[in-house]
């Protein structure tokens, strides 16, 4: 066993209206390629847990999975990790390290309205509010997904039903965050490209006969979300295919 551990949830919802895994297989395959490059291990949770409504929240159950681990990565099953990306796990040494969402402040705020119910008199600073795609931890902060998941539990009634906008895990994992007065490192974007359509990441400097995108020239870690799910099969597939060489 090695010392480091990459955690994905690659699991379609019974009642999602497509399947995930036309996208995720591309994704995980390059997680695979850059795990056995850096000798780390890699788990992919495949099948829902007894304890879960919808599959987002078996992220959680990590801090059932890594223990013995020193350092772990949770990523989302739309991220793809460039194949000539440092190890990640050399960018960090203890801290729980996530990179700073601020594409679409207004959802932010509304997230953070909506679930501040549960979080009376907690106040997120936005500049240390992250994306929970992606992040990089010390094996003590595995309390924080258990503390998550715990809060899950003990609310799983009205968060499976959920209809209040702003997402699912995210804002409560920054407000767990925030209640356990742990400061989250914020790291570069480029481990962790969000909404590269909005950010002009999926153009190319067509003036100088390049057609490299910007994100697979300044990122690390591709993370396709914020657009359909259709468009998301469509864009990582063309990707795949166009970069697929380099994962042998």
């Amino acid at each position: 066993m090695s010392k480091n551990l990459v955690y994905i949830v690659s699991i379609t919802d019974s009642s999602a209206k497509v399947d995930h895994s036309l996208y995720s297989k591309h994704c995980i395959e390059s997680w695979e390629f850059y795990c056995k490059k850096n000798n780390i291990d890699l788990f992919i949770k495949t099948y829902n847990d007894p304890r879960c409504g919808k599959p987002i929240w078996n992220k959680e159950l990590v801090f059932e999975h890594a223990q013995g681990y020193d350092k772990v990565a949770v990523v989302d099953a739309d991220t793809m990790i460039k194949w000539d990306a440092p190890n990640l796990f050399d960018e960090f040494d203890e801290e729980l390290c996530m990179v700073n969402d601020d594409t679409n402040l207004n959802w932010i705020y509304n997230s953070v309205s909506n679930y501040s119910k549960f979080f009376p008199n907690l106040d997120l600073d936005i500049d240390e509010y992250g994306n929970a795609g992606v992040i990089f931890f010390g094996s003590k902060f595995l309390k924080v997904f258990e503390n998550v998941f715990n809060f899950y539990l003990d609310n799983k009634q009205e968060l499976d039903y959920w209809n209040k906008g702003g997402g699912r895990e995210q804002t409560i994992f920054n407000f767990t965050l925030k209640k356990m007065g742990i400061k989250p490192k914020i790291l570069s974007p480029k481990w962790n490209l969000i909404s590269m359509h909005k950010r002009g990441l999926f153009m190319n400097n067509f003036q100088f006969q390049d057609n490299t995108p910007h994100f697979i020239k300044y990122g690390y870690i591709w993370h396709f979300t914020g657009f359909a799910i259709e468009d998301r099969i469509k864009v990582v597939t063309n990707t795949w295919n166009i970069i697929k060489e380099n994962y042998q």
